[in-house]
């Protein structure tokens, strides 16, 4: 930066170029995704129910055709979250290149038998790419949405944000922690009642595009009506939910798993955690670590040496935050 300055002392107002996204290579890969409306104060374009609707139906379609599968997704008043999880990359039979190019561009079957081999190598790279996949909804959806409401100009605000989840205990941290963004904004007292979440979805059966339970709760003592039950009372536990009448309380034995996690009181996800969106990388000590090192030798993160502890040392991250969890 210094010696930019030095050589453009005249365009030191130029805005810096942006660093490239981190994510995995050539390994199954966990993301959390947020992605913000360009909107002023008060305005909430995808509160109408049918604005929700498209919007899931297109991460759906997409979801369909690259190698992910979506795991819990929240659709706010203004913004959305996501916990998607991506394929280790394989190399596609051309069969299956075929498969996907149609589901891509329907109406272009000549065009798509004439590509090129580099146009099929880039459909192989891209299949597998978390920014190609959201470049796909945020256009395909923007474009909806300007055209049904007579909207002009960018639909969605900055760049998408997205933070590279490592381990099942910090995949499982992430996902409460969405499930519950309608109870921190007073939508809802119960996650499941929230129509624009998937735990809405998961409790109405509506579930069977979405990852099993079973891959972010890892209990194999449990089925599916169990599985769903024990996700509801974790995320009961973390957002501080009083249990419906007729409802079971939260067994004991969940409350000593939530206490052995680190999460000593009831709440702790009844406020915003900017580290869930803004840490780029969470997970263990030692995972997050090993990306910190492997940056720190592409000259990146130079200043950063060690993991932030966030959540009282439960999980960590590797930008620190300008304001830390405490617990409640």
């Amino acid at each position: 930066m210094l010696l930019w300055r030095c050589v453009e002392p005249y365009q030191k107002d130029l805005p810096m170029p942006r660093n490239p996204r981190l994510k995995a290579e050539d390994i199954e890969a966990w993301y959390h995704l947020c992605a913000h409306a360009a909107t002023n104060h008060g305005e909430f374009p995808l509160a109408r129910p049918a604005v929700r609707h498209k919007l899931l139906q297109i991460i759906k379609r997409y979801a369909s055709i690259y190698f992910c599968e979506i795991a819990v997704l929240e659709i706010m008043g203004n913004h959305y979250h996501n916990i998607i999880r991506f394929d280790e990359p394989r190399t596609l039979s051309k069969d299956e290149l075929m498969e996907r190019a149609l589901a891509l561009y329907p109406k272009k079957k000549k065009v798509i038998e004439c590509w090129p081999e580099k146009k099929w190598q880039r459909l192989q790279e891209r299949l597998f790419d978390v920014s190609e996949f959201m470049r796909n909804v945020q256009g395909s959806f923007a474009t909806w949405y300007n055209r049904t409401f007579g909207r002009k100009g960018h639909f969605w605000g900055d760049r998408f944000k997205s933070a590279l989840l490592g381990g099942a205990e910090s995949v499982l941290n992430a996902a409460l922690y969405v499930e519950l963004n309608a109870v921190r904004a007073g939508l809802v007292e119960c996650p499941e009642d929230y129509e624009g979440g998937t735990l809405y979805l998961r409790e109405a059966g509506r579930d069977k595009w979405l990852l099993p339970l079973s891959e972010i709760l890892h209990d194999e003592k449990l089925n599916a009506k169990e599985l769903h039950t024990r996700f509801k009372q974790l995320c009961y536990y973390r957002g501080a939910v009083i249990t419906k009448q007729g409802q079971k309380a939260i067994p004991e034995e969940v409350i000593r798993r939530e206490k052995a996690r680190g999460f000593k009181k009831r709440g702790a996800y009844r406020k915003r955690i900017r580290c869930f969106t803004d840490g780029l990388v969470l997970g263990s000590e030692l995972y997050v670590l090993a990306q910190l090192t492997k940056l720190r030798k592409l000259g990146r993160y130079l200043r950063r040496k060690n993991p932030v502890p966030q959540l009282g040392g439960t999980i960590f991250s590797l930008r620190e935050q300008r304001s830390h969890f405490v617990e409640a």
